[in-house]
């Protein structure tokens, strides 16, 4: 009898195991609502927020910029860790999240943009950050979307903060732009710059803003394959 009952409970842990895996997501494709965004929280404990609706829904955003609440003048450790709104207003999900989702499973990238009050999209098959000792090197292929592929200058370049610099350029492209980003020699796109700008510090796509910045809303989001 005793051995019985261990191996029905046994049992009925496997169960409420999966059921636990049911309820709590490890991926925004399992998330489904009638809002356009809902936050949640993975079973790996990480806090995102969904989008549920563009594109089929299922992506995972990773950045926003909508109302310049939250400063990206930030150092390496705050765009490694991550930082800002998530549930109301601009964030950073984080560098180190960001390499662990990717580095795990197959990602698929959109970049949403508002300019002028025009919507523009670029979606990229293919997405990867590398490891932080690497720079959080960002990978990119397969470019479809209604605007020019600026962020194909960024592909395979190092992350660069004001605190550490890892673009090509004499100086430091992260102090001049006022932001992290892939930076080569500087860019010709940064979504991190300085919200309301209209100068190159600001949030730029240049095909879009040439270098006078004037973006008003930015998404970046990935989606499992």
């Amino acid at each position: 009898m005793t051995t019985l009952m261990s191996s029905l409970a046994a049992v009925n842990k496997r169960i409420d195991d999966e059921c636990l895996k049911n309820v709590i997501p490890d991926s925004c494709r399992n998330v489904y609502s009638a809002a356009s965004y809902q936050s949640v929280i993975f079973s790996s404990g990480l806090k995102v927020m969904c989008d549920t609706k563009t594109d089929g829904g299922g992506w995972i955003i990773i950045q926003r910029r909508i109302n310049g609440n939250v400063d990206f003048y930030k150092t390496w450790k705050e765009y490694r860790d991550g930082f800002g709104d998530i549930e109301n207003g601009d964030f950073y999900l984080g560098n180190e999240n960001i390499y662990m989702l990717t580095s795990k499973r197959q990602y698929e990238l959109r970049v949403d943009l508002e300019f002028s009050n025009k919507r523009y999209f670029a979606k990229y098959a293919s997405f990867q950050l590398g490891a932080e000792n690497d720079g959080y090197r960002l990978s990119i292929q397969g470019y479809s979307g209604n605007m020019t592929d600026n962020l194909a200058y960024s592909n395979n370049r190092k992350f660069t903060t004001f605190d550490q610099d890892h673009d090509d350029y004499a100086g430091n492209c992260a102090l001049d732009y006022t932001g992290g980003w892939w930076y080569g020699s500087c860019t010709e796109a940064n979504l991190n710059g300085m919200y309301g700008r209209t100068t190159y510090k600001g949030l730029l796509w240049v095909s879009l803003t040439s270098l006078s910045g004037g973006i008003t809303f930015a998404e970046m989001k990935i989606r499992e394959k």
